[in-house]
């Protein structure tokens, strides 16, 4: 370490009613991290150590600012503290704007596309960028921004009854409403996609079409989870935090509600396909119903869907959510439609007589693989048919979890590459302890890959490829080939050719520049 030198950061403890200032020390030191490989300069980073944990941060590209949340741990390390920091930090002057103490099971500050917005106890604020004072304010608690048209979305505070459905549209520049649209939050929203520049496609309760400019569009309304849901696999004490983030605040005391009872959406250049648990449906881009196809009311819960051929398959899963807690709902099945009509061609029960549920699933070709809690079987996607099963050892291999893609990289012969490439007849399985069992085309599992020996993929810039094994970052060009490495976690940001990294209580600001310089 060289050049150390204290600074001040002004932490400010601010309600709404007044400000408390607490000065808190913060050192800062410059450090070599890493080598550019091909030049053999060094790679140098200036430290931020803060008074807290660094828990998470945010990059606003428009402004060069970075939002840093400070969350500490309980003292055992299990358990993330409540109460902790927001701090707005300059990243072009090197220096901390202002920072705000907020509560994060209840509250948030987020920025969005140059806009920073604070929601807390239903209301949101927008704060000014530089000084973090209040810009404006409204009683929404804003669930999606779109941050290109400036817009927010959400529900009033307590709003009149008879108007608890209705959504408003807020200028995120101003603070004033701009549109209106009545969209039942009863089982709360799942998912904002785009069906074009102008048109969102909001997954609640259904699907529904919102122009950006005046709210209009249409509705498919369809029921997407269950009310008055009680079960023994859920406990008391979701917490108000959980109804606030997923839309379901309103809902009034001892009101058990499932939710996330749906598929994916697949939206292709003509329709949109949708399951929810009481009807898998074919839409036109214009909300028209091509077809509806009735689903079993006490099997149907969490699901995929995807396209073979002229078949709409659809996998259930068996579990669904209360709050953030998954519990087991409905019951794993298989079953296939006819794209063009709906008709159902099949639907098989695909678990045997213990109670499981379904942790992912790859679908190649014409069969499909699916983890259960210990075993991995294949299926036939044409007839729904068992094709081969196996066991995995939870005791060597750990828990099975998910198919991995293609952004685990490991190396061979002096060079980086894609795990997944190696051989297309091998499947590759993520477990809960870290390691990746390769399978054959039987679900024999061949060996294990420790997570000492492969890097994750997570940034990709002038044909360079970041790739990341615990907090070590190597560079590699397009043939695999090390062009650099220093030290950075995958949860590392870009930002005007410099990197900017977590470790513990550091913020990392990485001059990476002369790696991109060295590829010219």
């Amino acid at each position: 370490m060289n050049n150390i030198r204290p600074v001040t950061l002004l932490l400010f403890l601010i309600s709404f009613n007044g400000v408390a200032q607490e000065k808190v020390t913060v050192s800062t030191h410059s450090e070599a991290v890493g080598k550019n490989l091909l030049t053999g300069e060094s790679i140098q980073a200036t430290a931020y150590t803060f008074p807290e944990r660094i828990h998470n941060f945010q990059i606003d590209t428009l402004n060069n600012y970075l939002t840093i949340q400070l969350r500490g741990l309980s003292k055992n390390g299990k358990w993330l503290n409540n109460k902790g920091y927001v701090v707005r930090y300059d990243a072009a002057a090197k220096k901390t704007l202002w920072s705000e103490r907020i509560a994060f099971e209840v509250e948030s500050i987020e920025q969005y596309g140059g806009i920073t917005i604070h929601t807390s106890g239903g209301k949101s604020y927008c704060l000014d960028n530089k000084t973090g004072k209040q810009l404006w304010e409204v009683k929404n608690s804003l669930i999606f921004i779109d941050p290109v048209h400036k817009m927010g979305i959400g529900y009033k505070l307590q709003a009149a009854k008879g108007a608890e459905n209705i959504v408003e549209g807020i200028d995120l520049t101003n603070g004033h409403p701009i549109l209106q649209r009545k969209i039942s939050r009863d089982y709360g929203w799942n998912a904002v996609l785009y069906l074009n520049d102008s048109t969102l496609l909001i997954v609640a309760s259904g699907l529904h079409s919102l122009n950006t400019r005046d709210g209009i569009g249409w509705d498919y309304n369809t029921i997407t989870g269950k009310k008055n849901y009680t079960a023994s696999a859920v406990g008391a004490g979701l917490g108000i935090a959980a109804g606030l983030l997923t839309g379901t605040y309103a809902v009034p005391t001892g009101y058990n509600l499932v939710r996330d009872v749906i598929s994916n959406t697949i939206i292709d250049s003509l329709n949109i396909y949708f399951a929810s648990k009481e009807h898998l449906v074919k839409l036109s881009k214009e909300g028209v119903v091509q077809w509806q196809t009735s689903l079993p009311d006490d099997l149907t819960s969490k699901s995929w869907i995807f396209k073979y051929k002229d078949h709409l398959v659809l996998v259930n899963s068996g579990y669904a959510y209360m709050g953030y807690r998954q519990l087991d709902f409905g019951k794993p099945f298989i079953a296939s439609f006819d794209l063009n009509t709906g008709e159902k061609i099949y639907l098989k029960l695909i678990t045997n007589e213990k109670k499981e549920t379904i942790k992912d699933i790859k679908h190649q070709g014409k069969e499909l693989l699916v983890i259960f809690d210990d075993h991995i079987s294949k299926y036939s996607i044409i007839d729904g048919r068992l094709v081969a099963d196996k066991n995995l050892d939870t005791d060597e291999y750990g828990a099975p979890n998910y198919f991995i893609g293609d952004r685990i990289f490991v190396e061979r012969d002096a060079s980086f590459i894609s795990l997944t490439g190696l051989d297309s007849t091998q499947y590759y399985l993520y477990t809960k302890s870290g390691k990746i069992v390769v399978l054959n085309g039987n679900l024999k599992a061949l060996k294990a890959i420790d997570p000492k020996d492969y890097y994750v993929y997570y940034l990709n810039k002038n044909n360079l490829k970041f790739i990341a094994k615990g907090d070590q970052t190597l560079v590699i060009d397009t043939d695999g080939r090390k062009v650099a490495e220093f030290s950075a976690s995958s949860r590392s940001r870009l930002l005007n050719n410099r990197m900017y990294s977590v470790n513990g209580k550091d913020l990392l600001e990485i001059d990476v520049k002369n790696i991109f310089r060295s590829k010219e």
